[in-house]
């Protein structure tokens, strides 16, 4: 089986064959990106495949395209109320990033004491899941390396003029309520701010899970005990497959 992440800028993917990890990579999106998959598809033959996707709807719709004209069954993960022992803090948990939801269902098979999960790509996302399996929110932060332009074309659909960066904000329950922006600053500061105000909302020893492309910068600055899981995403696919089949 084949798993495929589609974030905002790249698409990852991982084979599986008998509960080992045959194979992995990635590549950016570019005017090629449907023929790299395509070709990678014939190649490996997976058999099967499972997507989450952050794609808009006309993407999307180009991907699970080029996977059906392979022949090839696919099922994709949508954010939902509740699975596997995790609730969402969304009033529309439609409206929760894939991926996102994903990280939690991992993170509360890894961090059954709670967590803080930070997940550094084009957006650094933020959210906090306690011992009890309830989500309770979090904070969308531009990527360290991702231009104004760019994320503001991430959420073209928003009015990102009043969304300012505050740490004074509980966690967000919904996408405006969850993105913090104040271009004058670093966002790894307000990432650093946001922990701060925000751990003590969970009580006892809760992990701090790191994972993301740009994982490496954001631990350089976090210097504070944490656990990198690269593939923090993935996990949730396959505990979601092995789970719920």
């Amino acid at each position: 089986m084949m798993l495929i992440d589609c974030g905002n800028t790249a698409l990852k993917w991982q084979l599986w064959q008998a509960q080992k990890l045959q194979a992995s990579g990635g590549f950016r999106y570019q005017s090629n990106s449907l023929q790299s998959l395509e070709h990678l598809l014939k190649e490996v033959a997976p058999g099967r495949c499972y997507i989450t996707s952050v794609l808009d709807h006309s993407r999307q719709q180009l991907l699970e395209d080029c996977i059906t004209q392979q022949n090839l069954p696919y099922v994709r993960f949508r954010s939902a109320a509740s699975a596997l022992g995790v609730s969402s803090a969304y009033a529309d948990p439609d409206s929760l990033g894939d991926d996102r939801w994903l990280t939690l269902l991992a993170a509360a098979e890894l961090a059954p004491a709670g967590s803080l999960i930070i997940d550094a790509g084009s957006a650094i996302t933020l959210d906090l899941l306690s011992a009890e399996g309830t989500h309770l929110g979090g904070a969308i932060i531009p990527g360290t390396r991702t231009s104004r332009d760019h994320f503001r074309d991430i959420f073209s659909y928003l009015d990102l003029s009043e969304l300012q960066a505050n740490p004074e904000r509980p966690p967000g329950c919904s996408t405006p309520d969850a993105i913090h922006i104040d271009y004058d600053r670093d966002s790894l500061d307000i990432l650093l701010e946001l922990l701060d105000a925000w751990q003590r909302l969970l009580p006892g020893n809760p992990k701090l899970i790191l994972a993301g492309g740009d994982a490496n910068r954001v631990e350089s600055r976090l210097a504070r005990p944490l656990v990198r899981i690269p593939d923090l995403v993935f996990r949730g696919m396959r505990r979601m497959i092995t789970e719920q089949g």
